[in-house]
């Protein structure tokens, strides 16, 4: 659907309020999160031009991480061609960010088959930012995809990520998915992509919780609570708290 349709079906912001218009179609998750950009039509959310734009260099920096120390499938879809872009980009938004984590070389072979990069440093904090602003537009976007309105200005939104290569973490994010009952994936026909991407999601009086998985290699977990919800005794941050605010999209709830 062209973007001019889709905006005056749907023409506030789902990210960053009630207020906001929407300008452009986000797709959640990004196209770039998809092998070779492969990706079904579904889950494509109203956006100001704001909230689309803000989180295009997190989804390159999650993109790289989850091809580079990723699934462990051995029939997953590989595409390491596309490491040589991801590199250049995240080098050019988070300029050092990459020396920190370690790559220090990036060669490709046979039609991008064959990758070298080392171990990498997944422990910064840029990556914690980046992988926990996008826990929280999932669930922004989930939140418009079941009640076909934006979450109000001032909700809540805890996030907390994990990565395959932390034992501890994994089964942590595991146990928790395990609770969320009900699952939103894209499929097209036939074609599904759970292996690279899915989403479960539970909500009830004002509580939102999502946990989504990419490649099998990071999990993404949030839970958004709407501002007539008080946090109650048992509240406990993870490791960012988000919110949205209109015109600066999704930042860290001081």
């Amino acid at each position: 659907m062209k973007a001019a349709v889709f905006v005056k079906r749907h023409p506030i912001c789902c990210f960053c309020g009630w207020q906001t218009p929407a300008t452009t179609i986000d797709h959640q998750p990004a196209r770039i999160i998809f092998p070779n950009k492969l990706r079904p039509k579904g889950l494509e959310f109203p956006a100001c031009s704001i909230c689309n734009e803000q989180t295009a260099p997190d989804e390159a920096l999650l993109a790289l991480i989850c091809r580079a120390a990723g699934s462990h499938r051995p029939n997953a879809r590989q595409d390491f061609q596309r490491l040589k872009g991801l590199v250049g980009t995240i080098e050019r938004r988070f300029p050092g960010l990459l020396k920190k984590m370690g790559v220090t070389k990036v060669w490709v072979k046979n039609r991008g088959v064959l990758v070298s990069m080392g171990a990498i440093d997944v422990n910064q904090h840029q990556i914690e930012l980046s992988f926990c602003r996008i826990a929280a537009k999932l669930a922004l976007a989930i939140y418009y995809e079941t009640k076909s309105r934006a979450a109000p200005v001032g909700c809540l939104i805890n996030t907390q990520w994990a990565h395959n290569q932390n034992v501890g973490a994994g089964q942590h994010v595991q146990n928790m998915i395990g609770l969320i009952p009900t699952a939103a994936t894209l499929r097209a026909g036939r074609w599904r992509t759970d292996d690279t991407f899915f989403i479960k999601h539970y909500s009830e009086a004002g509580h939102l919780f999502t946990g989504a998985i990419f490649h099998q290699a990071v999990a993404l977990i949030a839970h958004l609570i709407e501002p007539r919800i008080k946090k109650t005794a048992d509240w406990e941050d993870w490791q960012l708290v988000m919110t949205p605010v209109p015109g600066k999209g999704i930042i860290e709830a001081h």
